[in-house]
């Protein structure tokens, strides 16, 4: 294999021996694109010890040769025909894994009764290669920082649109339209703009509210690049922050930049969440920080495990993740910053630049 994805489809292989696998069957959608590169809605791909194949139909044929150049691409003659089938008969596959997070019962079973006449033994997997996806290769690290880029921009030119009267959607469309411009594919999620009593919310739906002056205002989003996000918060005020406004907001500041600074290869993700809960605890205000520090970023904004009170996972060298520290009080507002992170051989690099000091936008 010399083909750019090689090194994936190596890595999953590595993963057929316990329990013993003749081929894996990967139906999730993302976990398609990130061995294949195949983008197609209709598509699976089964990996054995020794080949690699793509499924899918008459629509993407063309498309699929194009983004999977290691696959061998096949697709039915007519609408009757089964490949799955003429795959696993052809090639004597008796031990096949599957994605069982992917895949309903319904499904399942009808694999066992069309396909039980071949002897085939269904062997339920569970996030194999999502723990792949963790660590990133070059590649992929390449888009993020790009993703992030665009987000670090998007948030510049947003600080125009901070004055009282500027509606939430108005603010989220904008963000969306400047991304697209700056090269996004598409927003890597639904933008959040959540002004006033709404930034209270950590997931607040952007609304038709005008921002206020004394208004926290909480702007949440990431820009998608050839498949991979960037997920950036930023907090501003409009008009003149209180004086409580200001300390809940340099608490999570300080969360943060204590909870980056510990991260490195070999830290556990539960003791990262820990150093900003704990900073936030010390603040009085651990009752409002409702929600786990951060998460992996990849192809999908939520790619996998992250910072958590529970967390065990154990950082490596290519993980990125979020940290994400907020408070957040019922009738008051809240606060949330957040920023992109790679975990590098030395420790710890920011991928999002965009500035985080207090920002008071002139309420007149």
């Amino acid at each position: 294999m010399s083909w750019r994805f090689a090194h994936r489809i190596e890595r999953l292989r590595a993963r057929m021996d316990e329990p013993f696998l003749e081929a894996f069957l990967i139906t999730s959608r993302l976990n398609v694109r990130y061995l294949s590169g195949f983008t197609g809605s209709a598509g699976a791909v089964l990996i054995g010890r020794d080949f690699t194949v793509l499924l899918t139909d008459k629509r993407y044929t063309l498309r699929a040769q194009k983004e999977a150049p290691g696959f061998e691409v096949i697709v039915p003659d007519n609408p009757d025909d089964d490949i799955l089938k003429t795959q696993l008969e052809t090639r004597g596959l008796r031990k096949v894994g599957f994605e069982a997070n992917n895949v309903t019962v319904k499904t399942l079973e009808g694999w066992r009764e069309k396909y039980g006449e071949l002897g085939v033994e269904w062997i339920p997997t569970s996030g194999v290669v999502e723990e792949l996806r963790l660590v990133k290769d070059a590649e992929e690290i390449a888009f993020i920082r790009e993703a992030c880029g665009i987000a670090d921009a998007a948030f510049n030119h947003i600080r125009l649109f901070m004055q009282p009267e500027t509606v939430e959607m108005d603010v989220a469309m904008e963000l969306e339209f400047f991304m697209r411009r700056q090269g996004a594919r598409r927003p890597a999620f639904e933008s959040i703009v959540a002004s006033g009593e709404n930034s209270a919310m950590p997931h607040a739906e952007t609304s038709e509210r005008r921002f206020r002056p004394g208004d926290f205002v909480t702007l949440d989003f990431g820009a998608e690049v050839n498949g991979y996000c960037s997920d950036i918060t930023r907090t501003v005020v409009i008009g003149k922050a209180t004086e409580e406004q200001r300390r809940i907001y340099q608490t999570v500041l300080e969360a943060q930049r204590r909870a980056i600074e510990a991260i490195k290869p070999g830290v556990k993700g539960c003791d990262v969440d820990a150093i900003a809960r704990q900073v936030i605890a010390d603040a009085g205000y651990g009752d409002y920080f409702t929600h786990s520090l951060g998460h992996s970023i990849g192809l999908s904004v939520h790619d996998g495990m992250g910072f958590a009170q529970k967390s065990e996972i154990v950082l490596e060298p290519g993980m990125v993740f979020t940290v994400e520290p907020g408070i957040y009080i019922e009738g008051f507002g809240g606060v949330r910053i957040e920023d992109d992170v790679l975990v590098t051989e030395e420790g710890v690099e920011v991928l999002t630049h965009a500035p985080k000091e207090l920002m008071e936008f002139p309420s007149g």
